[in-house]
């Protein structure tokens, strides 16, 4: 035998220092099955047949959930005494953190099979605890049985465990799991619907751009809506054709893109101070162009995920269901002088290109119309084209100090229409609901100065200042 295998260690007499008592000997069963496992391990495989190899494993299947049971057991038998740490001389706050110690097991693996080895062998389902021992269901379904029942009365577990165990004779854990929840539903449905609610709070989704130009999604929902989302994208997820390389999961991302996409082409969501949600890309012309000699690898700005390359830029603007709005980096030179940054530019000089680029769209765009981005007095309601502007202008918010994004920004005029002012570029502004209400209700005056930049006065003060 190899003592080597196992992790016997002598006690520990004080924090950091080894006690001089010499290991114990592991017990015989335990160097049988050491032995055993060792033979097997040696075996040579591929001398047996494929019809022996399968039985092999349908065989070892049994016998590993048996040793799980039996692990389970003696684990019950460990908790129960508090004996967490006694094979090295110490003792531990809680069995969990023992096995996480001693094992390496995670937080969650090893709380479970601490919950799991009380329920079976120290707790109200001593039968499934002999199932899982006799190999006739496994670890899956005994962690299922014990997590499933833990908030129900004994004598309810009682007398429902006959009929559990025979269901997890015969279902697979998933289905087993839905058993054990029409249980709790019809035992106590208010506890069932309370537990429900406790779920369903935790739910949240979140995108996060990543540092190599991708956005990752992670998230939890309930199980109504992960089997709508689920119901969404399956026909949307399916391969296109037999010569279809994408694998599963990037066939289901493609398939989210998609059904965002489409719900987007439908018009059919909520608008956004009065335009309906859509993909807007800033990009330079000469990028759009692709001249040769121009800034085309600097792509375009698609928001918060980052630079867009652009071709995939070139690619969105054939696409004449999008809103497009072109402006340049440089407005005194857009064809060759690429020198200056957009952000070096002064509210008022973007504003007056971005007139002159949307007056005139090239051809490359598809012939898309020119739109008119000064209305005079002839309407009050800001349109979807001046909307589309004041995004590029002014990029979000423009009160003073604040960051809310465009999503949350309604179109707003300096001058309010009805004491005279114009629904023109230069008397329009976004600014977020908030700082709109305070305006409007609170007395805030919100003024844009000769360079273009906001500033706000409170109510009590007489000059603007600069936030």
């Amino acid at each position: 035998m190899d003592s080597n295998i196992h992790s016997t260690q002598g006690p520990v007499e004080s924090a950091g220092q080894q006690s001089t008592r010499p290991p114990t000997p592991p017990p015989d069963d335990l160097a049988e099955l050491t032995a055993l496992l060792d033979r097997m391990a040696a075996r040579d495989l591929e001398r047996l047949t494929d019809a022996v190899r399968a039985e092999r494993v349908q065989g070892l299947r049994p016998l590993a959930d048996r040793l799980e049971g039996q692990w389970l057991k003696e684990l019950a038998g460990v908790d129960a005494r508090g004996a967490a740490g006694a094979e090295a001389g110490v003792q531990f706050g809680s069995t969990a953190g023992w096995l996480r110690a001693r094992l390496r097991m995670s937080s969650h693996a090893a709380a479970t099979a601490v919950r799991t080895a009380r329920a079976l062998f120290r707790g109200p389902l001593p039968a499934s605890g002999a199932a899982l021992s006799a190999g006739e269901i496994s670890a899956a379904h005994a962690n299922v049985l014990a997590a499933g029942t833990k908030d129900l009365p004994d004598h309810v577990i009682q007398e429902a465990e006959p009929a559990l165990v025979s269901a997890a004779r015969q279902l697979d854990p998933h289905r087993l799991r839905q058993a054990v929840a029409h249980l709790q539903y019809t035992v106590d449905p208010n506890r069932a619907d309370q537990a429900a609610q406790r779920r369903h709070e935790r739910r949240g989704v979140w995108l996060t751009p990543t540092y190599d130009q991708l956005v990752a999604i992670g998230g939890i929902l309930d199980l109504e809506a992960g089997q709508t989302l689920a119901a969404a994208l399956e026909p949307l997820a399916r391969p296109a054709d037999a010569a279809d390389t994408r694998s599963g999961g990037q066939r289901t991302a493609d398939a989210l893109t998609e059904l965002a996409r489409r719900a987007l082409e439908a018009g059919q969501l909520p608008t956004t101070g009065g335009v309906r949600p859509q993909l807007s890309v800033l990009v330079d012309l000469p990028s759009l162009e692709g001249r040769p000699g121009g800034p085309g690898r600097l792509g375009g700005d698609i928001g918060w995920a980052g630079p867009l390359p652009p071709e995939a830029c070139r690619r969105l603007a054939c696409d004449a269901t999008l809103t497009r709005v072109v402006i340049s980096r440089q407005p005194s030179d857009p064809d060759h002088d690429h020198t200056c940054e957009l952000q070096d530019l002064t509210a008022s000089e973007r504003e007056g290109w971005l007139r002159a680029v949307l007056a005139k769209l090239p051809p490359v765009l598809g012939g898309a119309p020119s739109r008119p981005l000064d209305l005079g007095r002839s309407t009050r309601v800001v349109t979807p084209a001046q909307r589309q502007a004041l995004a590029v202008r002014d990029g979000g918010c423009v009160f003073p100090g604040c960051r809310r994004p465009l999503a949350w920004c309604e179109g707003h005029h300096v001058r309010h229409w009805l004491d005279g002012g114009p629904t023109d570029l230069d008397n329009l502004a976004l600014v977020c609901r908030e700082h709109h209400r305070a305006v409007h209700e609170g007395g805030w005056r919100l003024i844009r100065g000769p360079d273009g930049r906001f500033t706000a006065t409170p109510p009590h003060r007489r000059h603007p200042a600069l936030v």
